[in-house]
C-alpha cells in the first residue's frame, strides 16, 4: 500500500511548530508502513528561496518540504487571487514530479482540509485516486474567534467539497466530529486521537516537590485564558502559598507584568519557548497540569500530560472530555474562575486523591505511536479493499 500525506499544516522554516502533531501522526505510522510527506509552505515571504525543497529522510518517513516565491502587489483582493493561483500551480507540478519519480500512490491522504485538499481533489478526478482528509482544528465551533463563518466564500466553498468528496473523514475528537457531520452531512467521521511519543512522554517517580508545582504549557493566545489563570492563583495566595506555577510557552510581556503587578513573580514562572524534550521533562517535574481555554479540539499538551502521570484540571471543552475523567483529572465549566480556584485548592489538599502510575499506564494504552498507527491502517485498508 502506497499512501501519499498532503499536509496544509506540517513544520516548515517559517513556522517550525506549525502541525508538529501531524508530524508526530506519521512518525507513528512510519514505524509500521512507509509514509511519504508533502508540505508546501504557504507563507511566500522570502523572495530568495526560489522552488526551495528541503529532503528529510527518516526511515519509513520520507518529508519534502516545499517553498514557492511569491511578491505581492500590495492590492489585498488581486494578491489572494493570485497567491492561490500560484500555489496551487506549483503544488501540481510538484505532485507530476513525484509520481513520474515514485508512480501513482493508492490513497491520498490530507492533514486539515484547507488548502492541500484541492490538490487532492484534482487528484480524485485526474486519475481517480481516494483521499482521506484528517481535521484538526476548532474553527467549526461558533465560539472559535476566526471561526468557519467568517471565513471567505473560497474558503469555504472548498472545505465543503473536500469534505463530502472524501473516502473517509478523520478528526481527534467526538466533539468536533459531531459538528463536521451536522455541518456537512457527513454520515460517519472516524476517531483517531492526537499521539504521544511515550518514549519521551512518561511516568517516572520523583522526590516531593518543596511546593505543589502546577504546569501550563500552550501557545499563550488569547483563547488558552492565561490571564485568568494567574488571577485565580492570585486569590489562591491568600488561602495557601505551598504552590508554583510553571508556564511554558511564548513570552507574553502583559501576562509577565500582570504577575508581577500582582507580587507573584516569585511564584509563577515564565520559562519561554522550550524543546518538545524540555516539555516532557517539566511535565515529568509537576504535580499537575493545568488549561483554562476558551476552546479546543482535543489538545496533545492534555494526553502528553497524562502519560506523564499529571492529574489535569481544564475546561471543559471540545474534546477535552474524551481524555480527562473522575480518575485523572477534574473538567470545570469554561469561563469558571470560581470553579477552578476550588478545584486547584482541592487538588493541593489532597495531593494523593491520584494515582499517577495508573493515569499513565491508561493514557499510554489509548495514545502511544501504536495504537494510534493501527486506528489509521485499518482506515486505508477499509477504503483499499472495501467489503
Amino acid at each position: 500500500m502506497k499512501v501519499l500525506w498532503l499536509a496544509s499544516w506540517y513544520p516548515d522554516e517559517y513556522e517550525p511548530t506549525n502541525g508538529d502533531f501531524v508530524q508526530r501522526h506519521a512518525k507513528a505510522i512510519a514505524r509500521l508502513m512507509p509514509v511519504d510527506v508533502i508540505h508546501v509552505a504557504q507563507s511566500g515571504k522570502d523572495k530568495t528561496w526560489l522552488n526551495k525543497v528541503v529532503l528529510n529522510n527518516d526511515g519509513n518517513l520520507q518529508e519534502a518540504i516545499h517553498y514557492f516565491p511569491f511578491k505581492n502587489t500590495g492590492i489585498p483582493s488581486i494578491d489572494k487571487i493570485r497567491y492561490n493561483k500560484t500555489y496551487l500551480h506549483y503544488y501540481k507540478k510538484i505532485i507530476h514530479q513525484y509520481i513520474k519519480e515514485k508512480g501513482r500512490p493508492d490513497i491520498i491522504h490530507v492533514h486539515v482540509p484547507m488548502k492541500a485538499g484541492i490538490i487532492a481533489l484534482w487528484l480524485k478526478k485526474e486519475l481517480n485516486i481516494p483521499y482521506v482528509v484528517s481535521e484538526h482544528s476548532s474553527l467549526y465551533l461558533k465560539i472559535a474567534k476566526d471561526n468557519f463563518d467568517t471565513r471567505s466564500f473560497y474558503f469555504r466553498h472548498h472545505t465543503k467539497k473536500i469534505f463530502q468528496q472524501a473516502a473517509a473523514v478523520t478528526n481527534v475528537s467526538t466533539a468536533i466530529a459531531n459538528v463536521l457531520k451536522e455541518m456537512f452531512g457527513l454520515k460517519k467521521v472516524r476517531i483517531i486521537p492526537n499521539v504521544v511519543d511515550t518514549n519521551l512522554f512518561y511516568f517516572k517517580p520523583k522526590p516531593k516537590n518543596e511546593v505543589f508545582r502546577w504546569l501550563h504549557v500552550s501557545t499563550m493566545l488569547p483563547l488558552k485564558n492565561v490571564d485568568k489563570i494567574i488571577n485565580v492563583f492570585k486569590n489562591i495566595s491568600s488561602i495557601k502559598n505551598d504552590w508554583e506555577l510553571i508556564i511554558c510557552g511564548p513570552v507574553n510581556n502583559e501576562y509577565v507584568k500582570l504577575a508581577e503587578n500582582l507580587n507573584l513573580q516569585s511564584k509563577i514562572k515564565f520559562i519561554g519557548e522550550v524543546s518538545y524534550e524540555e516539555v516532557a521533562r517539566q511535565m515529568q517535574q509537576a504535580d499537575a497540569f493545568i488549561m483554562f481555554s476558551k476552546h479546543e479540539n482535543f489538545p496533545c499538551v492534555i494526553i502528553e500530560a497524562l502519560c506523564c502521570g499529571l492529574p489535569v484540571v481544564a475546561s471543559d471543552v471540545g474534546g477535552i472530555s474524551e481524555a480527562v475523567n473522575t480518575s485523572n483529572g477534574v473538567l470545570v465549566e469554561a469561563g469558571n474562575a470560581d470553579r477552578l480556584q476550588q478545584v486547584i485548592i482541592s487538588i493541593m489538599n489532597n495531593p494523593a486523591k491520584f494515582d499517577r502510575a495508573k493515569i499513565a499506564l491508561d493514557a499510554r494504552s489509548s495514545y502511544d505511536y501504536q495504537t494510534i498507527a493501527n486506528q489509521f491502517i485499518a482506515a486505508y485498508n477499509e477504503i483499499i479493499n472495501p467489503k
